[in-house]
């Protein structure tokens, strides 16, 4: 008579971050599919559950940290609008010096050279030039001026934009202060440690269980774990450039749940 198939004890150490959250979601899956009472796992499930939803939150982190997208988007159209009113400006200065519209952005020469080629310079002191230009326009003459060459549609974008990005590198800010304070003093390392033994726990239960008294819960839950670390062996020997470093957890890796709740029995 044959022995049982059972959950070999693998860490998946040769995974990436990512690749290991995957693996470790894929047999949390297969565990909550079947139930964690079905398997013996009433208190060793929901740690795992906690351990992953940890070690995964870590992960995803490295992807989305700061908000950068939203900043950068800001920042390129507000330096779109500064090139369109300079070049604008510049080209009119090329008139002859008796055309009202010249004179109009003559008006203008001492504030616009003095900031010439602003968005080279680093975001946040972009950011307080183009205030100071701000204030520079809004004097009587210069606001005239604006009007008169059919710039000031474009400063008054320009300067909506200068907003936009000050609001989002706040929030940039705040979002780093939350996740710093979220991180306390787990480190990444750590938490998969925790991750990975609990795993090997929570194996080392359903086998047991399955050899003491087999069930279609148990049979299952040994086959399904079984399949998922053979396709994760087969990651870990790609390089790790190709396990997906630094990806998002895909939905229902593994099963029809993701940590934060059982699923009901099928």
């Amino acid at each position: 008579m044959s022995e049982k198939l059972e959950i070999p004890e693998w860490t998946g150490s040769a995974l990436t971050n990512a690749a290991f959250a995957n693996y470790a979601t894929g047999v949390l899956g297969v565990f909550m599919q079947q139930t964690f009472a079905a398997l013996a796992l009433d208190t060793l499930g929901p740690e795992f559950v906690a351990a992953v939803r940890r070690f995964s939150e870590f992960v995803n982190r490295q992807r989305a940290f700061d908000a950068t997208d939203a900043v950068a988007a800001a920042d390129a159209k507000r330096d779109a609008l500064f090139k369109a009113l300079w070049h604008a400006w510049h080209f009119i200065m090329e008139l002859d010096a008796d055309d009202p519209l010249h004179q109009a952005a003559a008006q203008l020469k001492s504030e616009m050279t003095a900031y010439k080629g602003v968005w080279t310079h680093e975001i946040n002191k972009e950011t307080t030039e183009l205030k100071g230009l701000q204030r520079d326009f809004a004097k009587g003459d210069n606001t005239f001026a604006l009007q008169t060459l059919g710039l000031k549609t474009i400063s008054d974008a320009l300067f909506a934009a200068n907003h936009e990005v000050e609001l989002a590198v706040e929030a940039r800010l705040a979002e780093r202060n939350e996740r710093v304070a979220e991180k306390g003093t787990d480190t990444t390392p750590a938490l998969r440690k925790a991750a990975a033994n609990l795993l090997i726990d929570c194996c080392r239960q359903v086998n047991a269980a399955n050899r003491i008294n087999a069930t279609a819960a148990t049979t299952a839950a040994v086959t399904g774990v079984c399949a998922v670390i053979e396709q994760y062996k087969l990651v870990a020997a790609e390089p790790k450039s190709k396990q997906g470093k630094d990806e998002p957890i895909p939905p229902n890796a593994g099963g029809d749940a993701q940590p934060g709740g059982e699923a009901p029995a099928s």
